[in-house]
């Protein structure tokens, strides 16, 4: 909701600052007519855009598991889930959800695809020990909550980061490393909000 706000407002501001200047304005100083148009994938944080974007920047995976990776080839990568939750559609993106649980190698994936579940794709990734998978930047389970700040000072959202968490990206699409004792205890990968 605040990405809306914050696109709204910039399109009003663009829009007031051009508002005032006459068509011969814009001739003189060789400016077009413009108008600013938001389309819908701008404002939703479901859209196929955004969950794309983690993945552009490097954080949208653990060793070979990535979003958007197709059942197929995650279960060519881990073997079949010991388990599967039942599947619910989910409203904010119209897609049918389900959990794979390999609880033995601490990976849960929540798998998204239409209603006959056919072609589903990892839609977010969660590990906890014993997975030694790693991201991109070389962090995983039990990496020191300061290595992780270093490894990724750009890209932190220090608006969702405390002590005891510490978010990537954003909760829209990114990386949130959960802590206890300052080493990672759990690593979320996908978007925690709409």
């Amino acid at each position: 909701m605040k990405l809306f706000f914050a696109i709204a407002s910039t399109a009003m501001i663009v829009i007031s600052c051009n508002s005032g200047k006459s068509k011969d304005d814009n001739k003189e100083t060789g400016n077009k007519d413009t108008a600013v148009t938001l389309a819908p994938d701008s404002i939703n944080h479901n859209s196929q855009k955004d969950t794309a974007a983690p993945k552009e920047a490097g954080l949208g995976g653990v060793g070979d598991l990535t979003l958007d990776l197709s059942n197929t080839k995650t279960i060519e990568l881990l073997g079949q889930p010991g388990s599967k939750s039942k599947a619910e559609e989910w409203g904010a993106d119209g897609l049918m959800h389900q959990d794979w649980v390999y609880k033995s190698k601490g990976i849960t994936l929540n798998m998204a695809g239409n209603k006959d579940m056919k072609d589903q794709k990892i839609s977010s990734i969660t590990i906890t020990a014993p997975c030694s998978f790693k991201t991109k930047n070389d962090m995983g389970i039990g990496s020191m909550y300061k290595e992780v700040m270093a490894a990724y000072e750009n890209d932190i959202d220090k608006s969702f980061t405390d002590k005891a968490t510490i978010t990537v990206g954003s909760v829209y699409g990114g990386i949130i490393f959960s802590f206890k004792n300052d080493k990672v205890e759990k690593v979320f990968i996908g978007a925690a909000a709409e």
